[in-house]
């Protein structure tokens, strides 16, 4: 191994400048990766989005949604099938195994809808989406204006903005909401109609086939071409208006004579709303592998040109912008990082007490990291809470091997060696532990891969990076280390401080008595032992940690049967309560719609409420308020409040809401009976909120059931009457206007008075122009109210209702075993059965799969240590000792009121690879010992002493680098708390065990040896 030393010290020059060469290449490649809030992944789930107008519940059902579901299960790797459907609108989702293959899913989805088309109604719209990370907004602006109308904000969302922002790289779509859509209103005068003879048919068909454009025939004229076209296409009103509909001999009948023709806005079921003003919404969705911060940064951009040339009277105002949230958390991530790196160099400070050969240990920190960025670029990869948190995670670790050699080198020069001499002999005799304990460290991280989820996406990219981080580390240690040790290290005394030499005398007290004294190891044993047993069994256990991004969703639920206008009252009181909260910078409010889903009814939508920066209380606390100011002020309304993050992170995973309570039976009517009777139970539980029964009832309907033989008695089929009537209360778009850039639908429609009584629908006017007459819809047909037609869904072709809730100021655990017990005390009819989900599922999965892969990582890291040792009880007690350190974890998080989750379980599994290898260190060392004839007592002892400052150092500047991790400071670092809080305890405790326990434990072991040679 000194060939590689003696070659980093023969050309330290070359090494030390492809060194900087390569930080500088990572340097600029920082600004060339793409930054996002999670890692840029596809997950495993497929949306089939149904459109087919305002078709009844059962017709969707029976001829849309169960033939698409029949097919899409036989995809190979679906794993579960949902749908949620309503009047004229599905969402069919398809999730997947998360080891498939998403792009060959895609297309196998495909063809599964495309095989089934033909049996679908004609009119269905099939839209077949995948889900990303990057599926949802990164931002979202309003535009209102005192002076102008919705419908000329629309034309300059639609015709100026959106084009500006669509052509911007990595944009994949820019939707408008609240649109106020331009129309031509022709409305036809009854009388006039029936003088001339006509009807609405007639009417509605001389308008489709006279605005038209159509190809007949070429002319070649003198050996030009022309193309002959025939272009009788409106081109402004009054081609509308004179357009001849029918000729009564020798008289033509205009359009202008038998209707009134006049520019209206289209009916609106959506209204849109920022700060207090109706406006035009509009959001900016991202492509996949895009940066959110470029493409918010540019966005920006374009929008201050736009503003030059827009209305001066329009405001645009930004009421979402995701890139605000990963700028500050990959900034706190950064300043963990950079005061992590400063809390390591006053470690190595404070115990070197040299300021050369502090700076040739701390050298590696920027440059590992620096090169750590190039290798990120290199992947593909993409700057985002994780994989920067991969980076701070790893501060506290890079210096570890070049303290060990730094460490080294200082021995052999104070040994009197010339210092060529004690680098190179000091590295080569310490690069073989480097391997071993940089392998036991990395290869804890190889059975992430059988971690599924969002936890296996996320915590991937973590160990992905910090592997990277750690790797490159070593190399430098090897090659760069004793490069510049070469140079700035010389053979002058170090001067001890006095707690150093205290330390290691207590030490060695402590040890010796515990040689003297086995029940003094064997009860810290006990005491360790039972630490992790009592913390795994009794901590409260979530499954990721709560976080803060500054915006809130409040989805909100007015009574079934709700107009647009009566939901709109309802919410008065909570835009003018927003006003009051100082934490509020601004919001938007959407009714009839949402930000997740375009099609709801009139009595449902959202607020999207946009936090400032600098507030004094967390976002957690602020929903509360509003939770209770609603139950006080507006008790109709049901609302839902969440932060958008977290809850897409539940959409990506497949898990439909924190606590997830499904009711499966062949009874819809029962199993809702019985899931109003388990949300009734679920509100009595502390920590519970939002609770959703599981259904919408529905908006209530007007039913028209035509009499067939009364129609047939005038000449009229059930579709003449039904089209007539429609009519009457919503007309049909024959044909559309191109003027300019806009198209311009022409709606055909009965000239009416305000129809807002039963009665009025049913003496509403049916013409017969054969007969001369006319006839009363109540005639020809029964009008009667009826209830709504609640939301359906089904999961795996089965009937499902799905009882939903969040959580608030509890832990997952704790709330789930009291939902248990109350949902056991439910008698429960036959048929009907209950499954709790939610993230409890999730969570159960996640934890049988972590421990599987601890299970997995300490087999590998023992095996590492039978290669190293090649003793099957010195790397037992190695391990036993690593394991040991695990109480710490346990201990801290109690202390911290931290609950046991997916972030802590990874701290977790880091600590077996980092506290190995203080064990390792010490053993090594003892066995050195004992080849030069030191009995066995002695030999733990000197190894003790001796490796007791770099065992101090590698601990302590791992501790001290998770420190403001594990402090939280700024937004998104709550991610990484839980574990950062679960590598300091583990670390802590683990001074203890590898300084006391694993000497006594080798001792114990091998009471009697003398030499390396194993048994």
């Amino acid at each position: 191994m000194t060939k590689l030393s003696n070659f980093a010290v023969s050309n330290k020059r070359a090494v030390v400048l492809c060194s900087l060469l390569l930080a500088a290449l990572g340097f600029f490649m920082i600004f060339q990766i793409p930054q996002g809030v999670f890692p840029d992944s596809t997950f495993p789930r497929i949306a089939v989005l149904v459109d087919f107008g305002l078709a009844p519940l059962k017709q969707m059902e029976m001829e849309v949604v169960k033939p698409i579901e029949e097919a899409v299960m036989g995809v190979p790797g679906v794993r579960l099938v949902r749908s949620s459907t309503s009047r004229g609108a599905s969402e069919i989702n398809i999730d997947f195994q998360w080891n498939e293959d998403m792009f060959k899913a895609f297309q196998l989805v495909q063809a599964k809808v495309s095989g089934v088309r033909n049996e679908l109604p004609a009119k269905v719209q099939i839209e077949v989406r995948r889900f990303t990370s990057s599926t949802y907004p990164v931002s979202g602006y309003g535009l209102y204006s005192d002076k102008l109308s919705l419908v000329e904000l629309t034309d300059i969302a639609t015709y100026s903005i959106r084009p500006q922002l669509a052509s911007i790289p990595g944009v994949d779509q820019v939707e408008i909401m609240g649109a106020n859509v331009r129309e031509y209103w022709v409305n036809l005068d009854p009388q006039k109609l029936a003088a001339a003879n006509l009807d609405y048919r007639q009417v509605a068909d001389a308008l489709e086939q006279t605005n038209k454009v159509q190809f007949v025939g070429r002319l070649n004229e003198f050996n030009k071409l022309y193309l002959n076209v025939g272009d009788n296409r409106f081109l402004k009103l009054d081609d509308l208006k004179n357009t001849v509909v029918a000729t009564r001999y020798p008289t033509p009948v205009h359009l202008a004579d038998i209707a009134e023709i006049r520019p209206a806005v289209q009916e609106q079921f959506i209204s849109t709303v920022t700060n207090h003003h109706n406006a035009i919404l509009f959001t900016i969705i991202k492509q996949p592998g895009a940066s959110a911060v470029s493409v918010s940064e540019e966005v920006e951009r374009r929008l201050t040109d736009l503003r030059k040339i827009i209305p001066g009277s329009v405001q645009m105002e930004k009421w979402y912008d995701m890139s605000d949230f990963i700028r500050m958390s990959i900034n706190s991530v950064r300043d963990a990082i950079f005061l992590g790196a400063l809390l390591t160099m006053v470690i190595l400070l404070l115990f070197l007490r040299r300021l050369r050969i502090t700076l040739v240990t701390a050298a590696i920190i920027p440059i590992a990291l620096l090169m750590t960025f190039l290798l990120i670029k290199i992947f593909e990869m993409n700057l985002n809470l994780m994989s920067l948190g991969g980076l701070a995670a790893a501060i506290g670790i890079l210096v570890d091997n070049a303290i060990v050699v730094v460490e080294n080198i200082e021995r052999y020069l104070e040994e009197g060696h010339d210092r060529k001499e004690a680098v190179v002999q000091a590295t080569g005799e310490i690069i073989a532990p480097l391997l071993g304990a940089t392998l036991t460290t990395l290869v804890v991280f190889i059975p992430l891969v059988f971690l599924t989820g969002v936890p296996g996406i996320f915590f991937r990219a973590l160990a992905t990076t910090l592997t990277f981080a750690i790797l490159i580390s070593m190399l430098l240690a090897i090659f760069l280390t004793p490069a510049l040790a070469s140079v700035l290290i010389s053979a002058k005394e170090r001067q001890p401080g006095r707690l150093l030499p205290r330390l290691i005398t207590l030490q060695q007290y402590l040890l010796n008595f515990s040689f003297k004294q086995p029940w003094f190891a064997a009860l810290l044993i006990a005491v360790l032992a039972g630490t992790t047993v009592w913390g795994y069994l009794r901590l409260p256990s979530g499954f990721l940690p709560e976080w803060d991004e500054g915006v809130i969703v409040l989805d909100y639920m007015a009574p079934p049967g709700s107009s647009l206008e009566g939901t709109k009252s309802m919410l008065a009181s909570i835009e003018e309560k927003l006003k009051t909260i100082p934490e509020v910078e601004t919001y938007s409010l959407r009714t009839g719609r949402s930000l997740a889903h375009p099609r709801t009814h009139a009595n449902d939508g959202d607020f999207v409420i946009y936090l400032r920066k600098d507030r004094q209380r967390p976002a957690p606390e602020i929903m509360d308020e509003l939770r209770d100011f609603i139950a006080e002020a507006e008790p109709r309304l049901e609302p839902e409040l969440f932060q958008v993050l977290p809850d897409r992170l539940n959409d990506l995973g497949g898990e439909i809401a924190p606590v997830l309570v499904k009711v499966f039976g062949n009874n819809l009517g029962l199993m809702r009976q019985i899931a109003q009777e388990v949300a009734d139970s679920l509100e009595t539980i502390s920590g519970v909120v939002d609770v959703y029964r599981g259904f919408n009832p529905g908006e209530p309907e007007l039913a028209i059931r035509v009499n067939d033989e009364a129609a047939s008695r005038y000449g009229l089929s059930v579709q003449d009457v039904t089209r007539a009537a429609k009519m009457a209360l919503w007309g049909e778009v024959p044909t559309e206007m191109l003027q300019g850039l806009k198209i311009v639908p022409v709606r055909l429609r009965y000239a009416q008075t305000e129809l807002n009584h039963l009665e009025k629908i049913r003496q509403l006017p049916i013409y017969l122009p054969e007969r001369k007459r006319v006839v009363r819809l109540a005639e020809l047909a029964n009008i009667s109210k009826r209830p709504g037609e609640p939301d359906l869904d089904h999961e795996n072709l089965s009937q499902v209702v799905n009882v939903e809730a969040n959580l608030s100021g509890r832990e997952l655990s704790s709330v789930i075993a009291d939902i248990q017990g109350t949902l056991a005390s439910i008698h429960l009819p036959p048929g009907v059965t209950l499954q709790l989900a939610g993230q409890y599922e999730s969570q159960k999965q996640a934890f049988h799969e972590l421990l599987l892969i601890i299970i997995f990582g300490t087999a590998l890291v023992f095996v590492i240590l039978l290669f190293e040792f090649k003793s099957f009880r010195t790397a037992t007690i190695i391990l036993v000792g690593t394991l040991l350190a695990v109480s710490g974890v346990f201990l801290f998080l109690a202390v911290a009121g931290i609950a046991l989750d997916i972030s802590a379980f990874m701290g977790m599994i880091m600590i077996i690879g980092v506290v190995v290898n203080n064990g390792i260190l010490l053993i090594d060392y003892a066995e050195k010992e004992l080849t030069t004839g030191a009995e066995i007592r002695q030999a733990l002892l000197t190894a003790g002493r001796i490796r007791m400052r770099p065992i101090l150092m590698t601990t302590l500047s791992t501790i001290f680098g998770f420190l403001p991790l594990a402090f939280a400071l700024g937004q998104g670092a709550e991610m990484l708390q839980p574990l950062a809080i679960a590598m300091i305890g583990g670390m802590s405790v683990s001074m203890l065990i590898s300084l006391l326990v694993i000497p006594t434990l080798y001792l114990w072991v091998w009471p009697n040896k003398r030499s390396t040679s194993h048994g």
